[in-house]
Protein backbone atom coordinates (compact mmCIF):
# COMPACT_ATOMS: atom_id res chain seq x y z
CA UNK A 1 0.00 0.00 0.00
CA UNK A 2 2.97 2.32 -0.74
CA UNK A 3 0.33 4.00 -2.43
CA UNK A 4 -1.66 5.04 0.09
CA UNK A 5 1.42 6.95 2.10
CA UNK A 6 2.59 8.49 -0.98
CA UNK A 7 -1.08 9.79 -1.79
CA UNK A 8 -1.52 10.76 2.13
CA UNK A 9 1.78 13.38 1.58
CA UNK A 10 0.73 14.83 -1.33
CA UNK A 11 -2.44 15.48 0.03
CA UNK A 12 -1.30 16.90 3.48
CA UNK A 13 1.48 19.06 1.11
CA UNK A 14 -1.56 20.86 -0.26
CA UNK A 15 -2.96 21.35 2.38
CA UNK A 16 -0.70 22.70 4.70
CA UNK A 17 -1.49 26.26 5.19
CA UNK A 18 -3.97 26.91 2.84
CA UNK A 19 -7.31 24.40 2.22
CA UNK A 20 -6.88 21.41 -0.60
CA UNK A 21 -9.48 23.33 -2.47
CA UNK A 22 -7.77 26.46 -2.65
CA UNK A 23 -4.81 24.63 -4.50
CA UNK A 24 -6.62 22.96 -6.89
CA UNK A 25 -3.58 21.94 -9.04
CA UNK A 26 -1.92 20.19 -6.00
CA UNK A 27 -4.58 17.84 -5.73
CA UNK A 28 -3.21 14.08 -7.63
CA UNK A 29 -5.46 12.12 -9.63
CA UNK A 30 -5.71 8.95 -10.81
CA UNK A 31 -2.17 8.43 -12.99
CA UNK A 32 -3.70 7.97 -16.42
CA UNK A 33 -7.23 8.22 -15.74
CA UNK A 34 -9.52 6.53 -18.09
CA UNK A 35 -13.45 7.82 -17.66
CA UNK A 36 -14.59 5.39 -19.58
CA UNK A 37 -13.40 2.84 -16.94
CA UNK A 38 -15.19 4.19 -14.33
CA UNK A 39 -18.52 3.69 -15.92
CA UNK A 40 -21.22 1.12 -14.62
CA UNK A 41 -22.61 0.48 -11.06
CA UNK A 42 -20.63 1.55 -7.57
CA UNK A 43 -21.05 1.46 -3.60
CA UNK A 44 -20.48 3.58 -1.44
CA UNK A 45 -18.87 1.73 0.87
CA UNK A 46 -17.82 4.70 3.55
CA UNK A 47 -17.19 8.23 4.45
CA UNK A 48 -14.85 10.96 5.89
CA UNK A 49 -16.07 14.26 6.20
CA UNK A 50 -14.92 17.38 8.01
CA UNK A 51 -19.11 18.47 8.69
CA UNK A 52 -19.96 18.16 11.59
CA UNK A 53 -24.00 17.51 10.95
CA UNK A 54 -23.15 14.67 8.98
CA UNK A 55 -20.83 12.97 12.02
CA UNK A 56 -23.70 13.75 14.59
CA UNK A 57 -26.36 12.04 12.51
CA UNK A 58 -23.76 9.10 10.96
CA UNK A 59 -26.07 6.21 12.32
CA UNK A 60 -29.11 7.56 9.77
CA UNK A 61 -26.86 7.45 6.68
CA UNK A 62 -26.95 4.17 4.32
CA UNK A 63 -25.32 2.25 1.42
CA UNK A 64 -26.37 3.65 -1.95
CA UNK A 65 -25.64 2.80 -5.62
CA UNK A 66 -24.15 5.01 -7.66
CA UNK A 67 -24.52 4.57 -11.98
CA UNK A 68 -21.76 6.36 -14.11
CA UNK A 69 -21.92 6.66 -17.79
CA UNK A 70 -21.41 9.30 -20.72
CA UNK A 71 -23.25 12.73 -20.60
CA UNK A 72 -25.55 14.07 -23.05
CA UNK A 73 -22.21 15.61 -24.24
CA UNK A 74 -18.64 14.78 -24.68
CA UNK A 75 -17.49 17.40 -21.73
CA UNK A 76 -19.88 15.83 -19.38
CA UNK A 77 -20.39 12.70 -17.63
CA UNK A 78 -23.70 11.28 -16.25
CA UNK A 79 -24.59 10.27 -12.91
CA UNK A 80 -27.75 8.24 -11.27
CA UNK A 81 -27.59 7.59 -7.70
CA UNK A 82 -30.21 5.50 -5.65
CA UNK A 83 -30.17 5.05 -1.86
CA UNK A 84 -32.88 4.56 1.03
CA UNK A 85 -33.89 8.21 2.78
CA UNK A 86 -33.59 8.50 6.59
CA UNK A 87 -33.26 12.07 6.90
CA UNK A 88 -36.57 12.99 5.20
CA UNK A 89 -40.18 12.36 5.34
CA UNK A 90 -41.15 10.09 4.58
CA UNK A 91 -38.27 7.78 6.26
CA UNK A 92 -37.43 4.71 4.20
CA UNK A 93 -38.01 6.15 1.07
CA UNK A 94 -36.38 4.72 -1.98
CA UNK A 95 -35.16 7.90 -4.17
CA UNK A 96 -33.33 8.05 -7.71
CA UNK A 97 -31.44 11.15 -8.15
CA UNK A 98 -29.91 11.94 -11.84
CA UNK A 99 -27.42 14.90 -12.82
CA UNK A 100 -24.42 15.52 -14.50
CA UNK A 101 -20.96 16.75 -14.14
CA UNK A 102 -18.65 18.83 -16.00
CA UNK A 103 -15.20 17.05 -17.54
CA UNK A 104 -12.08 19.20 -16.93
CA UNK A 105 -9.11 19.84 -18.64
CA UNK A 106 -7.44 17.30 -15.92
CA UNK A 107 -8.47 13.63 -17.06
CA UNK A 108 -10.71 12.70 -12.88
CA UNK A 109 -11.38 15.97 -12.16
CA UNK A 110 -15.57 17.31 -12.37
CA UNK A 111 -17.07 20.28 -11.50
CA UNK A 112 -20.53 21.03 -10.45
CA UNK A 113 -22.22 24.31 -10.30
CA UNK A 114 -25.86 25.21 -8.92
CA UNK A 115 -26.50 28.70 -9.46
CA UNK A 116 -30.21 28.62 -7.72
CA UNK A 117 -28.36 27.85 -4.49
CA UNK A 118 -24.35 29.01 -5.48
CA UNK A 119 -23.06 25.71 -4.76
CA UNK A 120 -19.63 24.78 -6.50
CA UNK A 121 -18.06 21.44 -6.08
CA UNK A 122 -15.26 20.08 -7.39
CA UNK A 123 -14.48 16.31 -6.90
CA UNK A 124 -11.29 14.87 -7.75
CA UNK A 125 -10.60 10.41 -8.76
CA UNK A 126 -8.08 10.05 -6.65
CA UNK A 127 -7.14 6.87 -6.66
CA UNK A 128 -9.11 3.38 -8.33
CA UNK A 129 -8.68 -0.07 -9.94
CA UNK A 130 -11.54 0.63 -12.06
CA UNK A 131 -12.73 -3.23 -11.31
CA UNK A 132 -12.53 -3.09 -7.40
CA UNK A 133 -12.52 0.50 -5.76
CA UNK A 134 -12.02 4.20 -6.18
CA UNK A 135 -11.49 6.84 -3.86
CA UNK A 136 -13.31 10.23 -4.62
CA UNK A 137 -12.46 13.72 -2.87
CA UNK A 138 -15.22 16.49 -2.92
CA UNK A 139 -14.53 20.20 -2.39
CA UNK A 140 -17.08 22.32 -2.06
CA UNK A 141 -17.95 26.29 -1.60
CA UNK A 142 -20.88 27.62 -1.01
CA UNK A 143 -22.21 31.21 1.01
CA UNK A 144 -21.99 29.14 4.35
CA UNK A 145 -18.49 27.75 4.03
CA UNK A 146 -16.29 25.15 2.61
CA UNK A 147 -16.59 21.16 3.31
CA UNK A 148 -14.43 18.77 2.44
CA UNK A 149 -15.65 15.39 1.78
CA UNK A 150 -13.77 11.96 1.33
CA UNK A 151 -15.65 8.92 -0.29
CA UNK A 152 -15.16 5.13 -0.43
CA UNK A 153 -16.84 3.27 -3.08
CA UNK A 154 -16.50 -0.38 -4.31
CA UNK A 155 -17.79 -2.56 -7.68
CA UNK A 156 -19.61 -4.84 -4.94
CA UNK A 157 -21.03 -3.49 -1.42
CA UNK A 158 -18.60 -5.49 0.45
CA UNK A 159 -14.54 -4.22 0.12
CA UNK A 160 -11.26 -6.07 1.51
CA UNK A 161 -10.57 -4.22 5.05
CA UNK A 162 -7.11 -3.35 3.90
CA UNK A 163 -8.45 -0.96 1.46
CA UNK A 164 -11.26 0.27 4.26
CA UNK A 165 -8.15 0.43 6.63
CA UNK A 166 -6.26 2.25 3.80
CA UNK A 167 -9.01 4.64 3.24
CA UNK A 168 -9.21 5.57 6.80
CA UNK A 169 -5.88 6.38 7.38
CA UNK A 170 -5.77 8.15 4.54
CA UNK A 171 -8.47 10.57 5.85
CA UNK A 172 -7.12 11.05 8.63
CA UNK A 173 -3.64 11.82 7.35
CA UNK A 174 -6.11 14.63 5.60
CA UNK A 175 -7.25 16.25 8.83
CA UNK A 176 -10.78 14.61 8.84
CA UNK A 177 -11.44 13.80 12.61
CA UNK A 178 -11.44 9.70 13.15
CA UNK A 179 -14.74 10.32 14.45
CA UNK A 180 -15.86 11.32 11.36
CA UNK A 181 -15.09 8.82 9.51
CA UNK A 182 -17.70 5.74 8.88
CA UNK A 183 -18.53 2.98 7.06
CA UNK A 184 -22.03 3.12 5.51
CA UNK A 185 -25.33 0.50 6.89
CA UNK A 186 -26.14 -1.82 4.26
CA UNK A 187 -29.69 -1.55 4.26
CA UNK A 188 -29.87 -3.54 0.86
CA UNK A 189 -30.65 -2.09 -2.28
CA UNK A 190 -33.88 -0.30 -2.83
CA UNK A 191 -36.18 0.15 -6.03
CA UNK A 192 -37.50 3.94 -6.52
CA UNK A 193 -40.54 5.05 -7.30
CA UNK A 194 -39.68 8.23 -8.35
CA UNK A 195 -37.08 9.84 -10.55
CA UNK A 196 -34.99 13.33 -9.14
CA UNK A 197 -33.14 15.83 -10.64
CA UNK A 198 -29.90 16.73 -8.27
CA UNK A 199 -31.11 20.34 -7.93
CA UNK A 200 -34.65 19.37 -7.26
CA UNK A 201 -33.67 17.06 -4.12
CA UNK A 202 -31.69 19.64 -3.39
CA UNK A 203 -34.42 22.29 -2.63
CA UNK A 204 -35.27 23.00 0.62
CA UNK A 205 -38.66 23.87 0.05
CA UNK A 206 -39.62 21.09 -2.30
CA UNK A 207 -38.21 19.03 1.11
CA UNK A 208 -40.39 20.93 3.31
CA UNK A 209 -43.39 20.53 0.78
CA UNK A 210 -43.38 16.86 0.75
CA UNK A 211 -43.02 16.61 4.28
CA UNK A 212 -45.79 18.91 4.78
CA UNK A 213 -47.64 16.96 2.51
CA UNK A 214 -47.10 13.67 4.32
CA UNK A 215 -48.82 15.36 7.39
CA UNK A 216 -46.34 14.61 10.16
CA UNK A 217 -44.16 17.37 10.32
CA UNK A 218 -45.63 19.01 13.02
CA UNK A 219 -45.69 15.96 15.11
CA UNK A 220 -41.38 15.28 14.25
CA UNK A 221 -39.72 18.54 15.55
CA UNK A 222 -36.26 16.62 16.10
CA UNK A 223 -36.81 15.84 11.76
CA UNK A 224 -37.66 19.18 11.45
CA UNK A 225 -34.05 20.20 12.98
CA UNK A 226 -32.27 17.88 11.18
CA UNK A 227 -33.68 18.92 7.93
CA UNK A 228 -32.74 22.89 8.80
CA UNK A 229 -29.11 22.31 10.14
CA UNK A 230 -28.32 19.60 7.13
CA UNK A 231 -29.30 21.95 4.28
CA UNK A 232 -28.12 25.00 5.82
CA UNK A 233 -24.57 23.06 6.56
CA UNK A 234 -23.79 19.85 3.99
CA UNK A 235 -27.55 19.29 2.79
CA UNK A 236 -26.45 20.00 -0.61
CA UNK A 237 -23.17 18.61 -0.97
CA UNK A 238 -23.57 16.02 -3.75
CA UNK A 239 -21.15 13.95 -5.20
CA UNK A 240 -21.59 12.93 -8.90
CA UNK A 241 -25.01 13.55 -8.59
CA UNK A 242 -25.44 11.89 -5.14
CA UNK A 243 -26.77 13.50 -2.33
CA UNK A 244 -25.24 12.92 1.11
CA UNK A 245 -28.29 12.96 3.05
Amino acid sequence: MMFWGLLSLLLFAAASGTPVGDQDEDIQVQENFEAERMYGKWYDIAIGTNCKWMKNYKEKFSMGTLVLGPGPSANQISTASTRLRYMALPQGDCTHVSGEYQKTSTPGKYTYYNPKWDVSIRSYVLRTNYEEYAVILMKKKSSFGPSTTLKLYGRSPELREDLIESFQQLAVEMGIPADSIFILANRGECVPQETATASQVSDPAQNLLRWIKAGDILSKPKLLEIWCLGTRLCGQDTLFGQLLY
